[in-house]
């Protein structure tokens, strides 16, 4: 049965995944001078595996055992007649791949980390609104968190809705959905 908020059913994770696949179709064509969809995953999203120093690597669940390692996470929380979050999770290669296509930056070019984790965030925060613009704000008020960038391991809230992985020039990158299993109230601002 659907959850249902003020004006009807809930979008279902299929739209959610849509939507994002979607947003990434318009922003990356914008910034991201090469990209192309290696996987979708609805639901359970690749295996994880956090090695003894904390390195993460996803592993697809397929035959050809194709890992991608894992530097960093950028996030931004969503609440309202939905909560949840979306996690843009990349290799260092795709980091600095958004970094510079945001940037406009030629593909040599040298980033501080701040200006990369700022890149990030920006991708995440535009993906995210995205999102709640198409599919989330018909069902009732939808507020954003201030994007931030954490370490690479997941940080699971609830049930996933699933995750697109990209190819981009050089690196690569993990969109993951999640609703959150129990509203938390208000955003930090």
């Amino acid at each position: 049965m659907a959850e249902i908020g003020p004006a009807g059913p809930l979008p279902r994770d299929e739209d959610l995944l849509a939507a994002l696949e979607q947003a990434v179709e318009n922003v990356f064509s914008t910034m991201v001078s090469s990209f192309e969809t290696t996987a979708l995953f609805r639901g359970a999203l690749p295996e994880e595996r956090v090695d003894a120093k904390g390195e993460v690597d996803l592993v697809f669940g397929d035959a050809s055992g194709v890992r991608v390692h894992i530097d960093r996470e950028a996030v931004v929380e969503f609440r309202g007649v939905l909560d949840g979050r979306l996690a843009l999770r990349c290799s260092s290669a795709g980091a600095l791949d958004i970094a510079r296509g945001l940037l406009m930056l030629e593909d040599d070019a040298a980033l501080a980390v701040e200006d990369v984790n700022d890149a990030l965030k920006e991708c995440a925060n535009m993906l995210t609104g995205h999102v709640k613009t198409r599919v989330l704000d018909p069902h009732g008020a939808i507020s954003m968190s201030v994007p931030f960038v954490k370490g690479a391991a997941r940080d699971p809230i609830g049930p996933s809705c699933g995750s697109l992985i990209y190819r981009l020039q050089q690196g690569t990158i993990s969109l993951e959905l999640w609703r959150r299993s129990a509203p938390l109230g208000q955003l930090p601002v």
